[in-house]
């Protein structure tokens, strides 16, 4: 069953490469908390700056951005130079731990369940693109019957207390595979049974991690605090998670064909047709193309992770060469649908940062204190035409709608602007008094003591004066 690359690995593949090399053109995380996380590796000592604020999600955190901020240490590298460097090290992470998957794998359902999975999640750094890999190499040994139930122990262990230091969702994860493989066996239909103990027991120690972590490395940052409470329930709260799934319709039609094979390999009396895959398949190609933004990225991680885990034990329960076969169409369908989305995503970024760049030049500027060129104004999120047919949800698609949806954090404009203009020009808006800011004056102050370029001097000047708490 470990066979070389198919048709479907292939389609999975070329989707994550094309992926990834648009996101690496128009500087995709610099839309989204990226900016914040990947910016703080250039500007100094990443963990004192940024990532040690966040310390209970440190594993997922240094993967992601410890490469990009050990690259800028040994070459001391540009502004424009580090983005592009960090951005092509930052997808390198899910392509590694799809290889990494392939190599202990006992078939090709765990490697080909994450590489579609982290398509979804791929433009948003969130801890559960690392998470998801971690989690199906440990399903993996679980489930290879080769293994010995001390292998499976001492994996258990070791990578449960690594995934602490991830994201409270993997138990979640791993609580919702214990819930779906115990029904499913019911049924007779059950993955491995030894399965279903091994995830109840990574579900508890990673629920007893998470309590541990959360009481001993709470976040430093005040902000950070309120802006975690005030998101506390979005991978429990049901209403929440459908409406993400309302807002953005190509996330359902992606769940469906994720989980259609094991629908009918589990030999349920409720599964999707070919036909009806198609269907699906259309549909979600129709709302890539005419309804994705910097929300969907975002919105995709609440549900992204049970599509996962049910998809996988729906497959384990039949024999692994009917879910392999059966899954090639719908995992096609799956990568065409998000090739789509990210062409029409990358469009809307190259506009955004046309849109941007109108209004460089050298220095810091408050866009908003601009009555030359006034900046759009920020547009709260409403379920509407917008998130159904975007080319035609304002009189100027630029104005009325890609600015309201890639400056909707507000926060992330100067990173945006200032790795864009290879470090020459901030733009900013004024945090509100609610709202997040994203450093700590201490370390910056100290990182503005010791810098050495006049580009990181300004830049870190900004943030002691604006966007830094005291």
């Amino acid at each position: 069953m470990r066979t070389p690359l198919d048709r479907c690995d292939g389609a999975l593949l070329a989707a994550f490469t094309l992926i990834a090399l648009l996101g690496t053109l128009n500087n995709c995380l610099l839309v989204n908390d990226g900016g914040i996380q990947l910016s703080a590796g250039w500007l100094g000592n990443a963990w004192d700056l940024y990532l040690g604020q966040l310390a209970a999600r440190a594993v997922s955190m240094l993967v992601a951005f410890g490469p990009a901020w050990a690259a800028r240490e040994a070459f001391d590298l540009g502004p424009a130079s580090y983005v592009l460097v960090a951005h092509l090290l930052y997808f390198a992470v899910p392509f590694l731990l799809w290889v990494a998957i392939r190599a202990i794998e006992p078939h090709r359902t765990f490697s080909r369940l994450y590489l579609a999975t982290a398509l979804v999640l791929i433009y948003f750094p969130t801890e559960l693109i690392l998470g998801a890999g971690l989690w199906l190499m440990w399903a993996a040994v679980a489930a290879d019957p080769s293994r010995s139930m001390r292998q499976l122990i001492l994996v258990t262990l070791l990578l449960g207390l690594v995934m602490v230091l991830v994201h409270a969702a993997l138990a979640l994860m791993s609580l919702v595979y214990a819930i779906a493989g115990g029904a499913l066996s019911l049924f007779g239909r059950g993955p491995p049974r030894r399965m279903l103990g091994a995830a109840l027991a990574m579900s508890l120690l990673l629920l007893a991690g998470y309590a541990a972590t959360s009481a001993l490395l709470p976040p430093t940052n005040p902000t950070i605090l309120r802006a975690l409470a005030a998101n506390r329930h979005d991978y429990v709260d049901p209403v929440w998670m459908l409406a993400t799934l309302a807002l953005f319709p190509m996330l359902p039609a992606l769940w469906l064909l994720l989980v259609s094979p094991g629908l009918e390999t589990a030999r349920l009396r409720w599964h999707l047709s070919p036909r009806v895959e198609m269907i699906v398949a259309v549909i979600g190609i129709w709302f890539a193309a005419n309804g994705v933004s910097l929300l969907t990225w975002l919105f995709a991680r609440h549900t992204g992770g049970y599509a996962l885990v049910l998809a996988l034990a729906l497959a384990l329960a039949a024999p692994a060469r009917d879910w392999l076969a059966r899954a090639r169409r719908p995992l096609m369908l799956f990568a065409a649908i998000m090739t789509v989305a990210a062409f029409s995503y990358a469009i809307d970024l190259a506009l955004f940062g046309r849109f941007v760049q109108q209004y460089s030049s050298n220095g810091v500027i408050d866009v908003n204190a601009s009555t030359s060129k006034p900046w759009p104004p920020r547009q709260d999120l409403t379920v509407g035409t917008r998130s159904y047919f975007k080319w035609a949800a304002g009189d100027d698609y630029v104005r009325d709608v890609v600015v309201p949806d890639y400056d909707w954090y507000l926060v992330t404009l100067p990173f945006h602007s200032f790795f864009s203009s290879d470090g020459l020009t901030v733009l900013f808006h004024r945090i509100p008094p609610t709202g997040w800011v994203p450093f700590e004056c201490a370390p910056v102050e100290q990182a503005l003591r010791s810098a050495h370029s006049d580009a990181r001097r300004m830049f870190l000047r900004f943030l002691d004066e604006h966007y830094c708490v005291r």
